[in-house]
């Protein structure tokens, strides 16, 4: 049935394009010159496939939001590494790992340092005094700062070694690979061991749905004006729309084609997989700037299916710069260009469907159509208005434009808009969705940029890898200056921490634990605060600087304790800007009452009779320098 509606919608599309650019006559008249009626059915045939193509995306989409496929599994019966390259990422890499930690306590974080020249190494250093589950590979030149592909090349040696060669247990290890500024929801993990995806032996990989986590902030350019503050905003929600609405149909479109493909973010593969990888072509992934893509193919070759999530997600950053997000894109769009060397030995693998190789074909070939558009549309109307100037201007010849433009145009981009209120749950208004509906029109228009800049850099044999810069980077931490009230608290009671210990049995282990999993949590406390803030939501960040207060003084965090309660008041009388001034207090006090517990934490495990649940010492065991 679905094959026989896709039949009949295409050849619809396609009567309706051939009236508009073949017979209509805007474009001139058909058969009078061989070059025009060569483009006129490339535009027609274009045409049609593309609004099939968004025909189906629609109605295999809205089938799966209303009933969704994927059920839980059970995580324990799998073991959890997280890769998470880093280059330059102090700003974000602290959430990141407190964030995977907190949510899922027995999955270990190997964050790959490749030869930052900040503090982010140091950042991780900080939180292994913490967490032994935590873990620093760290990279140096010359074999460092070549792509992320041999920087998670890299990890996987690593990770290999420190799993061993007993194969139950590399059968149960899965690898997934987060980008710096990414963190999991809660319920990830349990989708992923769920019978659709790892529960069934036959799914080699799983990519999980990408949301926007600073989709609500308000001010996302805070060193800029209004005007262009509007714009961030914008730029933001349509990241966040692109990815869960188009980015996300096309991904359950390619469950039912078997073409699923990996992204770069919340991508996960069983260790066995990337050992057949290693067998066969000597390393998991490839040189390719896409090389979460190419890894999904090359999954495919193997003949393992790859399959999508989307009731659970992998939240990141989006950029509020347009010249950011353009750079970000055209080292996506190269990069997928780069992978269409890889469908020769896909189709001589056997293993894709027809539909799978449409489906694949397709996506490859969008560059090209792109610039098909982009040179053969703007000639045609030239050409149409010089062979006929008076007759281009009539009422029934702009009718005819203005219906086209809104049928072809306007139409497939726009509907999007209502489809990513349903998919947030009515986060956005009715008109606020129709808005960015017609935004997502000019912002689906970028992709002529990057594709050619793209298509240019490819051309001129440039493949540097191009590392996307994160909106704090270049910003400074505001100078904080304490009140009396605050000073006079201490930044941390240690006789509290003595009575904790002897409440958990009178063991001074069980009390740094709880200790310890305070300060890996914090950052994950403070950025969900800043949010809120950004976001200017009460209710969240009335919740958020609740949950610091409380912890705070679980742990004898006085000081923190006594900012939070003032910012905490602060929230109550709906003072939003006064709520911006003062959170760059409370997390600068917050981070010095995590350096102090760090120190505190060390001397005292330092005396301990027993090191920390009977592991060897960090810079043993979790320092691992990567040489040739």
């Amino acid at each position: 049935m679905r094959t026989v509606l896709t039949v009949v919608l295409a050849l619809l599309y396609a009567l309706c394009a051939v009236v508009v650019f073949g017979l209509s006559g805007v474009f001139g008249a058909f058969g009078t010159a061989a070059w025009r009626d060569i483009a006129i059915l490339l535009l027609t045939a274009v045409a049609a496939c593309a609004l099939t193509y968004v025909s189906l995306l629609l109605m295999t989409f809205v089938r799966e939001v209303r009933h969704p496929r994927n059920s839980a599994g059970d995580p324990d019966a799998f073991t959890w590494h997280l890769l998470v390259p880093c280059r330059d990422e102090e700003n974000v890499i602290a959430e990141t790992v407190s964030a995977a930690r907190t949510s899922f306590p027995g999955a270990h974080v190997w964050v790959i340092d490749d030869a930052s020249e900040d503090a982010t190494a140091a950042v991780v250093r900080d939180l292994m005094v913490f967490d032994q589950r935590v873990h620093l590979i760290s990279r140096i030149a010359p074999e460092a700062r070549t792509g992320k592909g041999d920087a998670l090349n890299a990890a996987y040696r690593i990770v290999s070694e420190h799993l061993g060669s007993d194969e139950e247990e590399r059968s149960r290890a899965i690898i997934g690979v987060l980008d710096a500024d990414g963190f999991l929801s809660d319920n990830a993990l349990s989708m992923l061991a769920g019978p659709q995806a790892f529960g069934d032996d036959e799914v080699g990989a799983v990519q999980l749905e990408v949301w926007m986590k600073n989709r609500g902030d308000r001010r996302p350019r805070p060193a800029d004006g209004r005007l262009r503050n509007l714009v961030g905003r914008v730029l933001v929600r349509m990241q966040d729309l692109e990815f869960r609405t188009t980015n996300s149909a096309m991904q359950v479109l390619r469950v039912r084609t078997g073409t699923v493909g990996m992204g770069g973010n919340g991508q996960f593969a069983r260790l066995s997989v990337l050992d057949a990888l290693t067998r066969k072509q000597g390393k998991p992934w490839g040189k390719k700037l896409s090389e979460d893509y190419e890894l999904g193919m090359n999954i495919l070759e193997l003949g393992m299916r790859t399959h999508y999530v989307r009731e659970a997600h992998v939240s990141q950053e989006a950029l509020p710069y347009t010249r950011r997000l353009i750079r970000q894109r055209t080292r996506w769009a190269q990069g997928n260009m780069e992978c269409a060397s890889a469908l020769p030995d896909l189709r001589r693998s056997g293993h894709l469907s027809m539909g799978g190789l449409l489906e694949m074909h397709y996506f490859m070939l969008q560059p090209a159509v792109m610039m098909l558009n982009l040179v053969l549309i703007p000639a045609l109307l030239v050409l149409g208005v010089l062979e006929s100037a008076g007759s281009f201007w009539h009422a029934s010849t702009l009718l005819t434009l203005v219906l086209a433009g809104l049928f072809f145009l306007v139409l497939p981009y726009a509907v999007w808009g209502l489809v990513y209120r349903v998919v947030t749950d009515r986060e956005v208004s009715v008109a606020a969705a129709i808005g960015l509906g017609l935004c997502n029109l000019v912002y689906v228009y970028l992709t002529y940029v990057y594709y050619a800049k793209a298509a240019w850099r490819a051309l001129t044999g440039r493949t540097s890898w191009a590392k996307t810069v994160r909106n704090a980077d270049g910003r400074t931490l505001a100078e904080v200056v304490l009140g009396d009230e605050l000073m006079a608290q201490p930044l941390m009671r240690l006789d509290e921490l003595e009575e904790l210990s002897a409440e958990l049995e009178g063991r001074s282990d069980l009390g740094m634990d709880f200790a310890s999993g305070w300060a890996v949590m914090w950052p994950t406390r403070a950025a969900r605060l800043e949010r809120a803030v950004a976001a200017e939501s009460p209710v969240l960040a009335r919740d958020a600087v609740g949950s610091i207060r409380v912890s705070s003084a679980m742990v004898g965090a006085a000081r923190l304790e006594q900012a939070a309660t003032e910012l905490e008041a602060i929230l109550r009388r709906g003072d939003t800007d006064a709520a911006r001034e003062h959170l760059p207090l409370v997390t600068a006090v917050g981070r010095e009452t995590v350096d102090m517990l760090r120190k505190e934490v060390s001397v005292r495990r330092s005396l301990l009779e027993t090191p920390h649940r009977d592991v060897s010492t960090v810079t043993e065991t979790q320092m691992v320098t990567v040489r040739r």
